[in-house]
């Protein structure tokens, strides 16, 4: 409960979260180039849910970030969903999407919450869901939105 609260804490005085990774081999790229990946950290009345990109083309990101860069053409993006609320031990999911990133676009995807149906079961329980998620592109001259399928599950 501690960590959440000084993750408030920061956040309300301006610090930024984990900071943006360079996902892709060599030198750094002209913006025309990459493409940028962005989750967030997501507050709701009772519960907070932390959403980190985690992995890139199947490569773990050691240092987890909300922000990474890859190369345009097509990536699978993994990302650890953790649920905090009220007393309950945080729970954590684990989703994973094909994304084909066009260079000079930002995209923001909509991490679904914590599947209710797995409330019910203890913390370690594992379970799979596949479900559909909403991809909003941000391009510099163009936005548009995209349904993605997203496998969720207890484990990586």
């Amino acid at each position: 409960m501690r960590i959440v609260v000084a993750a408030l804490l920061c956040l309300a005085a301006g610090c930024s979260g984990p900071g943006t990774i360079k996902a892709y081999p060599g030198p750094t790229r002209g913006s025309d180039e990459i493409g940028v990946v962005v989750t967030s950290l997501n507050e709701q009345e009772f519960q907070l849910t932390d959403n980190v990109i985690a992995s890139v083309d199947g490569a773990r990101i050691e240092k987890a970030a909300y922000t990474v860069q890859v190369l345009a053409g097509a990536h699978r993006i993994g990302v650890q969903g953790t649920l905090r609320a009220g007393r309950m031990k945080p729970r954590i999911q684990y989703c994973s999407f094909d994304l084909n990133v066009e260079g000079g676009c930002t995209y923001r995807p909509t991490i679904p919450a914590y599947p209710r149906s797995a409330y019910d079961q203890p913390p370690d329980a594992e379970w799979r869901l596949n479900r559909a998620m909403t991809v909003i592109a941000e391009c510099s001259d163009t936005s548009f939105a995209i349904q993605l399928p997203l496998d969720c599950a207890s484990r990586p």
